[in-house]
């Protein structure tokens, strides 16, 4: 992947194989303390993640257009890879961080369940897609538009797999975490509250982290309580920490 020419070579593939996940616990625990207190390092991170990304998207649509335009409706394909979520919550707990007393600063007047939602939420960064199949045409391209912020296209995507396939973990998951991040959280409540009702998954523990933001996000605090107790995500103890010390 080329480099910017301004980011130092060695800090460069550092910063790729954090986001890639190749780094050991302790290194990737290492570069998460330095990124906190390094506003150049958080800079250079955000720049390299956006370039992955891109080259991501970039391939992934050039296969899209390359698919037959006749193709039928198509079920969702039940063997999406997740991607890894090291290096996204990992930033996340960075970026919250770094944002916090940003946060205060900015929304002073706001309710504290709102700054806290406004401190701990980073949406789902999404599936990575490589179109192994002509069955996941229809779920790739709206996981296209929701990893370039078009969320109610997305939706309108898959809602229409959602018909033909309503309790899949995958479908439910991904249309609540694309109407959080539309700020819709009445509906996103509903699809992340079906997946609590479905055969334990690969979305288990991301779930119930976004089912407990929604829940903070209306101020429903024992929810988002009881919601935090039933997921291991990595910013669990800090967000009760911060409930319990309101």
């Amino acid at each position: 992947m080329n480099n910017p020419n301004h980011i130092p070579q060695e800090e460069f593939e550092r910063i790729e194989q954090y986001i890639l996940g190749h780094l050991s616990a302790q290194d990737m625990e290492a570069f998460e303390l330095e990124m906190e207190g390094n506003e150049l390092l958080r800079q250079n991170y955000k720049e390299v993640k956006a370039l992955i990304l891109g080259v991501e998207e970039g391939a992934l649509r050039n296969t899209l257009d390359n698919f037959h335009q006749e193709m039928t409706n198509s079920e969702v394909d039940q063997t999406p890879s997740k991607k890894i979520n090291a290096w996204a919550w990992a930033a996340a707990a960075a970026i919250a961080l770094f944002i916090a007393g940003a946060v205060w600063i900015l929304y002073p007047s706001e309710s504290f369940h709102s700054r806290q939602f406004a401190q701990f939420y980073i949406e789902d960064p999404g599936l990575i897609t490589a179109m192994s199949s002509e069955s996941s045409y229809d779920f790739d391209r709206a996981m296209v538009e929701y990893k370039s912020g078009n969320y109610q296209e997305a939706i309108e995507r898959w809602e229409k797999l959602y018909q033909s396939n309503p309790e899949n973990d995958t479908l439910n998951y991904f249309l609540g975490s694309a109407h959080l991040a539309k700020e819709e959280t009445e509906p996103a409540i509903a699809y992340f509250q079906k997946v609590t009702q479905l055969p334990e998954g690969r979305f288990t523990d991301d779930n119930y982290w976004y089912l407990a933001l929604s829940y903070l996000k209306l101020g429903r605090m024992e929810d988002a309580v009881n919601a935090l107790y039933k997921t291991d995500h990595p910013l669990k103890e800090k967000l009760l920490n911060s409930i319990h010390e309101q």
